[in-house]
């Protein structure tokens, strides 16, 4: 064959900066994009706050369409002076420098964060007033270092012992102290360790408790009180009597009591969806937690003043000496970069604002049967299926309710709630997994303790009373979805 040139003709998607922020912007939940704004305000000269914002409340009195706004006109122009601005550009640096440091406010949310005493802290301060010699407050020190949220000791004594040179039985006196510290259990090396401990101080006389947890903790766990009650010859009823004192008077995390956070999440509802008054539901946007920015209208003038400049008098500030033709350039390039950058993030901001807006406008449409009555009435909806009605991609549903969050009537519940998948019904049409899973729910906190119901039998008791046909497997997947264990394990023994 001869080689030979050709044309042809082929859609491709290019992933401009601009659209790749857009995405990103659309995926941020409220958090994330508060902290993206502070971040470009910090940045971006060209971008500034409004002062006055909108509360929920005065938005709840507002028209129904929160998204119809209008341009603000007849935006105030002052008088600028081109050689004073960039002669101020010039004395500031305009140019943005790496890790640039920002100038701490009086009022910022670090100011107002109270300190939250950790299990560590507590500790100490016990080891401090029982504790008199300096090696011996080092080896306790090193101790509840070695001590996790949870309570336990997370390094063994040999490795303590080589790492201080100390003797291991010294260690080990210590370390009986701490286990004498409050909360009862902490210290432990192990959970038969960890209750044990807490008996000496639940005032818990029972020997048969001790051995259970000496010697059966295993069988405990299993429900495997027939072994317990041989090994104890007393009755199966006893041995589930004491299973409910250990299970409802010890605690295997004693730390949890004293609580270290050592990460605070806030949350915060992206959407508010209310009732109306004559019926149905309003969705608004809950913007009210975000800087309004806009861009400061002085730079824009500054910049049509710098192109509309005459040769004549950039001649004569160059000729003045005050500036230069190439810093007249530099400051223009990067006036038009910032401006850019600035109305870009206005635009994704308000993009994801619309987009959001129309998908949870929707899922309230279509999800009214839930808010009225509740879970067993929630319509099984896929990401194809919402994409398919907006007439836009599975992406960008996917993206918008990615880790965000609702305030309804029905509590804080996030996006990806009112997605479930469904099952076809022997009656015909579809039944949401999250119906099955509360009628999965509501058979086990109805039946017989003595005799609870099987996985076979739960989906039978769907097939007969739910009108769905679903395989014992699956009944079995969505009972650990819940949470819920097994039938040998729920059974209860008669007293």
């Amino acid at each position: 064959m001869k080689p030979e040139l050709s044309l042809t003709q082929k859609q491709k998607l290019i992933l401009t900066p601009q659209l790749y922020q857009a995405i990103n912007i659309l995926q941020l939940n409220l958090v994330e994009l508060k902290d993206l704004i502070d971040e470009e305000l910090v940045d971006n000269p060209l971008l500034e706050v409004k002062q006055e914002t909108d509360s929920i409340t005065e938005k709840v009195n507002q028209e129904e369409n929160a998204l119809t706004q209008t341009e603000e006109s007849n935006q105030r122009r002052e008088e600028n002076n081109f050689d004073d601005w960039l002669s101020y550009l010039k004395e500031k640096d305009y140019r943005p420098l790496p890790n640039r440091s920002v100038v701490e406010k009086e009022n910022r949310d670090e100011n107002f964060i109270y300190y939250r005493e950790s299990l560590q802290d507590y500790l100490l301060i016990q080891l401090g007033t029982v504790v008199s010699s300096d090696i011996d407050y080092k080896i306790g020190e090193y101790l509840i270092g070695s001590i996790d949220d949870n309570g336990y000791l997370t390094v063994g004594l040999d490795d303590i012992s080589l790492d201080l040179n100390i003797k291991r039985d010294k260690i080990k006196k210590i370390l009986s102290l701490i286990q004498s510290f409050d909360p009862p259990g902490v210290g432990a090396r192990n959970l038969q360790e960890c209750l044990l401990i807490q008996i000496k101080y639940l005032d818990i006389s029972d020997i048969k408790i001790e051995k259970i947890i000496k010697y059966h903790l295993q069988d405990l766990a299993r429900k495997s009180f027939k072994i317990i009650a041989k090994d104890l010859k007393i009755s199966v009823s006893e041995v589930q009597s004491l299973a409910d004192v250990i299970k409802n008077s010890f605690d295997p995390k004693p730390g949890r009591r004293v609580g270290n956070f050592k990460e605070v999440k806030y949350i915060l509802p992206d959407l508010v969806v209310v009732r109306k008054i004559g019926g149905g539901y309003r969705v608004i946007l809950n913007d009210t937690y975000l800087p309004q920015i806009e861009i400061n209208p002085r730079y824009k003038t500054i910049l049509e003043a710098g192109n509309n400049i005459s040769p004549y008098d950039k001649g004569k500030l160059i000729k003045k000496g005050s500036i230069s033709d190439h810093e007249i350039k530099d400051a223009k390039k990067y006036v038009e970069e910032k401006l850019n950058s600035a109305k870009w993030l206005i635009k994704g901001i308000e993009q994801r604002k619309k987009t959001i807006y129309r998908i949870a406008e929707t899922l309230i449409e279509y999800q009214k049967g839930f808010l009225d009555k509740g879970i067993l009435y929630i319509k099984p909806l896929t990401l194809r299926k919402l994409a398919d009605r907006l007439e836009i991609h599975e992406s960008t549903v996917s993206r918008a309710i990615h880790n965000k969050m609702v305030q309804t009537p029905r509590g804080l519940l996030k996006m990806k709630f009112f997605f479930s998948k469904g099952v076809d019904k022997k009656s015909g049409g579809t039944i949401s997994t999250d119906k099955i899973k509360k009628l999965i729910k509501e058979y086990v906190s109805n039946e017989n303790c003595l005799k609870p119901c099987s996985d076979q039998k739960l989906a039978g008791l769907l097939s007969e009373k739910g009108g769905v046909n679903i395989s014992r497997r699956t009944v079995a997947k969505y009972r650990e979805i819940l949470k819920i264990p097994s039938s040998n394990l729920r059974k209860r023994f008669s007293i």
